[in-house]
C-alpha cells in the first residue's frame, strides 16, 4: 500500500461531531504545537492533522521519523478536570485506545509498552506525546499527539534507528488511512471525555494488552539498570516492578523499559 491522501471532508465532519475544530496542513512542524497555538489563540478544542511533521517529537524530546502521505500524524487539544498526580493517565489512556482501534480495522495483533508506545511484531508501530498546561478552574488544556506507522517503506524503516514495524506489514486486511483516522478518533474521544481520576479498569484493560505483562524486563534509569518483573501499572499510572527488593514503582518521565536480556 503506497502513500495516499484521505477524504479530509469525512474526517472534518467527525471531529465537528464531537465537537472539535478542524486543523489540516498538508505540512507541518508538529500536530502538538497546531493544537496548541489554536488554544492559545482560540481558547478552543481542536483536532490538528497533517500529513508530514518537520519537527514531529516523541516522549523525552526524542525526534519522531515523519515521511510524508504514508502514516498517521493526529494531535487532540481537549480541556479536562484532572488532579496533577493523574495527569499521565491520559497516555495510557489513549494507549489502549488506540490499540483496540488498531486491532480493530487491521487484525493485527497490536500490543503495548509502558507507557505509551503502540507494538506489532516486535517493532515500535506508534506513539503517543501528552502536553498539559492549566487552564481555570481546576481544567487543563491537554495537546494530546500520536504517530502511527501505516505503509513505511524499507528504507523509512531503516532509518528510525530503533527496531520499528507498519501496520500494513501485519495487518490481515487492507487499512485505509483515512478510515483508521476516523476509527481512532471515533474510539478515542468518548475514553477522552469519559475518563476520570480512577484507574482500577485502565489498568485491567492495559494489562490484557501489554506486552511485557509478567516478563522479566529491564528499568533504564540514567546509569542505574533495574530488573524485575513487570506487573502492571498503579492508580497513578506508574509502573509496577518486582525485585528482589519488593515491589518498586517507577514514573515514565524518569526511566526506559526494555525487554530484559537473558
Amino acid at each position: 500500500m503506497g502513500p495516499a491522501r484521505f477524504d479530509e471532508a469525512a474526517i472534518r465532519r467527525v471531529a465537528e461531531n464531537h465537537g472539535l475544530d478542524w486543523i489540516y496542513r498538508q505540512t507541518t512542524a508538529s500536530t502538538n504545537a497546531d493544537v496548541i497555538g489554536h488554544y492559545r489563540r482560540e481558547r478552543r478544542e481542536a483536532v490538528a492533522v497533517s500529513d508530514t511533521q518537520t519537527a514531529g517529537r516523541g516522549r523525552r524530546g526524542r525526534q519522531w521519523h515523519s515521511p510524508p502521505g504514508a502514516n498517521i500524524y493526529c494531535s487532540l487539544g481537549l480541556f479536562k478536570a484532572l488532579p496533577a498526580s493523574r495527569l499521565a493517565l491520559l497516555g495510557i489512556v489513549t494507549a489502549v485506545a488506540l490499540c483496540r482501534a488498531l486491532r480493530a480495522v487491521s487484525g493485527a495483533e497490536v500490543k503495548l509498552k509502558w507507557p505509551n508506545d503502540l507494538l506489532v511484531a516486535g517493532g515500535k508501530l506508534g506513539g503517543i506525546l501528552v502536553e498539559s498546561q492549566p487552564h481555570a478552574d481546576g481544567l487543563y488544556f491537554f495537546a494530546i499527539g500520536f504517530g502511527i506507522n501505516l505503509a513505511l517503506a524499507d528504507t523509512d524503516l531503516d532509518a528510525i534507528g530503533q527496531p520499528a514495524a507498519s501496520l500494513d506489514a501485519a495487518a490481515t486486511r487492507a487499512v485505509e488511512r483515512g478510515d483508521l483516522l476516523i476509527t481512532a478518533l471515533d474510539t478515542l474521544l468518548p475514553e477522552l471525555r469519559s475518563f476520570d481520576a480512577g484507574a482500577g479498569d485502565l489498568a485491567t484493560e492495559f494489562a490484557a494488552y501489554d506486552a511485557f505483562h509478567g516478563k522479566p524486563v529491564e528499568v533504564v534509569d540514567g546509569e542505574r539498570r533495574i530488573r524485575g518483573i513487570d506487573r502492571g501499572i498503579a492508580a497513578d499510572g506508574q509502573l509496577q516492578l518486582e525485585t528482589g527488593d519488593g515491589l518498586q514503582h517507577f514514573s515514565a518521565a524518569e526511566i526506559s523499559l526494555r525487554a530484559a536480556e537473558r
